[in-house]
């Protein structure tokens, strides 16, 4: 938004819709609540602008530019009524708009951007015992009711539903053709996406010359002895249609042998690092735990960071799964605290075989990942913990430090 599209709207007298109301000040909301209001509406509906700064006439069209001033504070004060609306709108923005005009020097419009929300339906207080759901109905805010209601939440389900369907579909296409399985392969994967995909379009997603940007700045927010330093050398990405795939193996030739990323170009995320060391002993696979931790810290590290640089947005999903080769249908896994070596590895005290892992989802705000070390290391903990009580193990090994 710039001021000169500001000063051709109210120049023409652009009237409020669905999908923009004009305000004074910000002062005019004296209820905190009726300004999260505004913005739950907007994100339940379709979206929209709300623009501080402009006067409306009495037929609600944009009529002067008065600005506001301290627009600092006064930016600061609407991203917290925000706050208010749950759950919380997903690339909500709200920023400044200087002014030049001789008669409004020092002041600003506040504009504030309510996307169309994937994460609705969004409830805001309306008073401190009950709850709302609003939405716009031309340029007045009403309520839904209950088959709206019912409607909504549908929705938002069926699209949860949808996402954990791409997430288990990029998962299992990795894991039958990209990867290279043999007896002592054991692949941690772990696949990602956005609820607000990027819609960012560049001629060159990729330099195949140079380290993929996602990963190095994963390698600085990564403690030392990470696997992904480990498995990847070099780390230059191949350019594909819609994706960039960063493989072990040079040359590619289409399968991986210990560690395969595909870096999809509206945010979402594929991963897999071979955990595997040791041959089977009686049927029974070995993996170490603390490598089958750091496995999934490394490659969500690199899904947040990646969906954050194509612009991606919204909550983000993560499914973490652990695979042995199809080719060894009776085999079994078992966690172990020693690092391989010629000796027979001995399982974690008090922890049993499993034929199978039942893949972990998890999904958190992508922003609370990004500003964040807090946040995503909660987030691998929780998927990790989720993997290992599988084990019946209780507590984590390589995720005692902090990620960054």
């Amino acid at each position: 938004m710039t001021e000169k599209m500001i000063l051709d709207a109210v120049h023409a007298g652009v009237g409020e819709a669905e999908d923009l109301d004009w305000k004074a000040a910000v002062d005019e909301i004296k209820d905190p609540k009726e300004f999260a209001k505004d913005v739950a509406a907007m994100a339940n509906t379709l979206g929209g602008i709300i623009v501080f700064g402009v006067r409306e006439d009495g037929a609600e069209h944009a009529s002067e530019l008065v600005g506001v001033a301290n627009p600092q504070s006064q930016v600061q004060s609407l991203r917290g009524r925000a706050a208010m609306v749950r759950p919380f709108v997903p690339a909500l923005r709200v920023y400044s708009v200087p002014l030049s005009q001789p008669d409004l020097a020092g002041t600003h419009v506040i504009v504030v951007e309510v996307p169309r929300s994937a994460e609705a339906p969004h409830l805001v207080p309306q008073t401190k015992e009950s709850w709302g759901l609003p939405r716009r109905r031309g340029s007045d805010t009403d309520w839904l009711g209950e088959s709206d209601l019912e409607s909504a939440y549908a929705a938002r389900f069926q699209r949860r539903r949808s996402a954990e369907e791409q997430l288990a579909e990029l998962a299992d296409q990795l894991l039958s053709d990209r990867l290279l399985h043999t007896d002592t392969s054991i692949w941690v994967t772990v696949s990602a996406s956005c609820s607000m995909p990027s819609t960012v379009t560049t001629s060159r997603v990729v330099d195949g010359t140079r380290t993929e940007p996602s990963m190095l700045a994963a390698l600085d927010l990564l403690p030392e002895g990470n696997m992904l330093r480990d498995v990847f050398t070099i780390a230059s990405p191949r350019a594909g249609l819609r994706r960039a795939v960063v493989s072990t193996d040079i040359p590619y030739t289409g399968t991986s042998t210990r560690g395969h990323i595909e870096l999809l170009h509206d945010g979402s995320f594929v991963g897999a690092l071979n955990a595997g060391f040791a041959e089977p002993v009686d049927g029974t696979h070995f993996v170490v735990q603390a490598r089958l931790e750091s496995a999934v810290r490394d490659l969500l590290t690199v899904a947040v960071l990646h969906a954050d640089r194509r612009h991606a947005d919204g909550i983000l999903q993560v499914r973490v799964s652990v695979a042995l080769s199809d080719r060894l249908p009776s085999a079994q896994l078992a966690l172990t605290n020693q690092r391989y070596t010629r000796e027979t590895p001995q399982p974690v005290p008090n922890s049993i075989t499993l034929r199978r892992i039942v893949p972990v989802t998890a999904e958190t705000p992508l922003a609370d990942l990004v500003s964040t070390a807090r946040a995503r290391e909660q987030l691998v903990r929780q998927l990790a913990l989720d993997l290992v009580h599988q084990f019946a193990v209780t507590s984590l090994t390589a995720l005692s430090t902090t990620t960054g």
